[in-house]
Formats: structure tokens, C-alpha cells, sequence
């Protein structure tokens, strides 16, 4: 049996709440974050409208990942630490200090971010690149231990009212004019059945509609911001 199918099996299935949305959200971060530094490297120095097209992408996963992990603080460490806590006691010190390094790491590009988009110059651009680079190194240790560590006691110990509520908060923080592009961003790399089930909550024309439309807008973003409709896949994973 492969690792994937085990790890499948233990964030669903009879008894369990299915929450194999997280890792679609992680995909995204590690995609989105991983690949901006990149972007940022390419922008030339004085070219100020791609400056603020790319630290709009910046700043708009920074904020998305400074709310995910605002709800799950809010939401499921509380719960999860009044029904296990003695399984839980060996990771809540690691998840607790991975937490505040990736705060600590997400003020620092925030500041960044600010200055660049001021000055658009290629020392303030790399210094944000390299602000960003350290900010996933933290992003993907703590992002791998909750998906191998965390995400199976949950599947165990939520409600599925608790993960709907938890998954709808998280779909709360993306704008509604990107909306269509953050679906794109899920199909593009997320897990086929996972992404089904989120559609067949929605009306029967909004299912056929938002697929295509999501790809669509997702292609055009990837190329404007990543110079490829295509861009890696699996960034940021931990072999």
C-alpha cells in the first residue's frame, strides 16, 4: 500500500469527517507562496504597474494564510484539546512554535511587501523575495507535520458540522470578485473527489458553469503572474 493511499485512508472514509479539503488549501499556499519569489525576481526594477500586480498576489495569500491559520486556532485546537488531549499533548508545542515562526515570518513580508510596492526597486525586491523564501521553508515544515500529524486526529474527533463551518470561514477570507479564480486555483492541482464534493453542494448550473470558468481564469492569472499557464506542480512538498 502506497503512502498516499494511507494517508487517504486516514482523512476519510466510514467513521470519519472527510477533511481532505485542508490539503487542497495546503496545495495552493505551497504553489502560490512558493512560486512568488520567483515573481518577484522577474519584476524590473521602476516597472510599477507589475509591482503592484505582484504584490497584490503577495499580499493576497499572505492574508488568506494569516486568516487559515486564525481559524484553526479559533476553531479546531480548542475542540481538539478538550476531546484528546493527551494525544495531542506531544504536538502542541511544535505546532504551537511552528505557528508563531510563520507569524513572525508573515510580519516581516508584510513590512516588505509595503516597501516594495513603494519603491519598486531591485534591492527592496529581493530583500521581499528573500523574506519570502524564509517564510516557506517555515510554511512547508509546519504545513507537512500538520497534514501527517494533525489532519488524521481531526478526521477522528470533528463533526462534519465543525469542518463545514471550519471550511466555510476559509472560503470567507477569498474576495468574491476572485471567487472563480480561487475555485481554478483548487481544480488545478487539488484531489478530483475532493473538488466534487465541494460542487455538489452548489446549484446544478453553478457545477457545470464554474469548472470551466475556473480553469480559465486560472490559466490567465498563471500566465500573467508565473510567465506559464502551467505552473509547477507539488511545490513545496516533502518527499
Amino acid at each position: 500500500m502506497t503512502n498516499r493511499t494511507t494517508d487517504e485512508h486516514r482523512l476519510h472514509g466510514p467513521g470519519l469527517t472527510d477533511v481532505r479539503m485542508m490539503k487542497v488549501a495546503h496545495s495552493n499556499f505551497r504553489r502560490e507562496l512558493g512560486l512568488s519569489p520567483a515573481a518577484v525576481r522577474r519584476t524590473a526594477a521602476g516597472d510599477r504597474r507589475r509591482t503592484a500586480a505582484v504584490a497584490d498576489h503577495v499580499e493576497l495569500f499572505l492574508s488568506l494564510l494569516h486568516h487559515h491559520h486564525t481559524i484553526e486556532d479559533d476553531l479546531l485546537w480548542e475542540a481538539l484539546l478538550e476531546r484528546v488531549p493527551q494525544e495531542l499533548a506531544p504536538l502542541v508545542h511544535v505546532m504551537q512554535s511552528q505557528h508563531e515562526q510563520v507569524a513572525e515570518q508573515l510580519d516581516q513580508a508584510h513590512k516588505a511587501v509595503d516597501t516594495w510596492r513603494r519603491t519598486s526597486s531591485d534591492a527592496d525586491g529581493e530583500r521581499l523575495a528573500t523574506v519570502l523564501e524564509s517564510l516557506c521553508t517555515a510554511l512547508f515544515e509546519h504545513l507537512h507535520a500538520e497534514e501527517t500529524h494533525l489532519l488524521p486526529i481531526m478526521a477522528r474527533q470533528l463533526t462534519a458540522a465543525e469542518w463545514e463551518e471550519f471550511t466555510e470561514q476559509g472560503m470567507s477570507s477569498i474576495p468574491k470578485r476572485k471567487m472563480v479564480l480561487g475555485f481554478g486555483m483548487m481544480l488545478y492541482e487539488g484531489d478530483p473527489e475532493v473538488i466534487g464534493l465541494e460542487l455538489r453542494k452548489l446549484p446544478a448550473p453553478v457545477r457545470r458553469l464554474l469548472p470551466p470558468l475556473g480553469r480559465r481564469a486560472f490559466r490567465r492569472y498563471a500566465r500573467r503572474m508565473h510567465g506559464t499557464a502551467t505552473p509547477p506542480r507539488g511545490v513545496g512538498l516533502i518527499a
